[in-house]
């Protein structure tokens, strides 16, 4: 958290938001020194033994790295893209997507973004955008079912994730394929030398860009008559000759997250 802005400071002590050694993420026992590269980072003062620090250089400082997703992106680990940001992999990592961003996904069995590993003074997400799983492409023209949707979010440590505006969901199922037909094709009228198969139109791609025609934004709809459409964030697609496949899962690990708030979550959590 951010060191308090007016009254004491503690060089140590277990109070946060006022001891120092608390914010550089110890456990309020360790002995420091003001002369530790850690602590005259967090005073913004860094050339040893030269300059006094004085305890209003740590007025509403914080010992975290804040970095933000701008653009749309795919399959995003976030403690290896911190690190190539620049973050020290040890202060609090607060990392914040974008209104409009979408981090998503290229296949099915991967998820769109990846919360893992190591993150020893703490970690939170910030949602403005859209996390979704990759959409499950529609079942063939041979009665096929749609594929399943793709998972949005994986954590496997504990978290902080404020999800206000922002959307968290499983990537569409992919719609059912229709039924082919077998066209008869030999010399004599009322008579077959041999059966052609026609396939028939395939069914549509999940929200997620499912094939066909499913993109981040909406659901692919049946290409024909006899498929079923793709299915919209985490649900699953409709049947066409073939069942629709499953909408994939908002999340997994959430027994991990700490919600400030939840947003828009679709799919499943578990």
């Amino acid at each position: 958290m951010t060191m308090n802005s007016s009254g004491p400071i503690s060089l140590a002590g277990t109070t946060a938001g006022v001891s120092i050694e608390i914010e550089n993420g110890g456990n309020g026992t360790t002995q420091i020194s003001l002369n530790d590269t850690a602590v005259r980072s967090l005073a913004g003062v860094t050339t040893p033994n030269s300059t006094i620090i004085m305890p209003t250089n740590f007025y509403g400082k914080s010992n975290q790295f804040s970095f933000s997703i701008t653009a749309n992106t795919t399959n995003y680990v976030l403690r290896a893209s911190a690190l190539t940001a620049g973050w020290n992999g040890s202060s609090k990592l607060v990392c914040t997507i974008n209104s409009g961003v979408y981090v998503y996904s290229t296949g099915t069995g991967s998820y769109a973004m990846t919360i893992a590993g190591s993150f020893p003074g703490g970690v939170a997400l910030i949602n403005n955008g859209t996390i979704v799983g990759k959409g499950g492409d529609g079942g063939a023209g041979n009665g096929s079912s749609g594929g399943s949707g793709g998972p949005a979010l994986q954590v496997t440590v504990p978290v902080t994730i404020t999800n206000g505006s922002g959307r968290i969901a499983g990537g569409g199922g992919g719609g059912g394929g229709a039924s082919g037909t077998s066209e008869c094709h030999g010399p004599y009228k009322g008579g077959c030398d041999f059966y052609v198969f026609i396939g028939g139109p395939q069914g549509g791609g999940g929200i997620g860009n499912g094939a066909p025609n499913g993109t981040l934004t909406a659901a692919g709809g049946a290409t024909g008559s006899g498929a079923g459409s793709g299915g919209g964030y985490g649900s699953a697609g409709s049947a066409g000759a073939g069942s629709g496949g499953a909408g994939g899962a908002a999340v997994v690990g959430n027994s991990n997250i700490t919600w400030v708030s939840t947003g828009t979550r679709n799919g499943s959590i578990s």
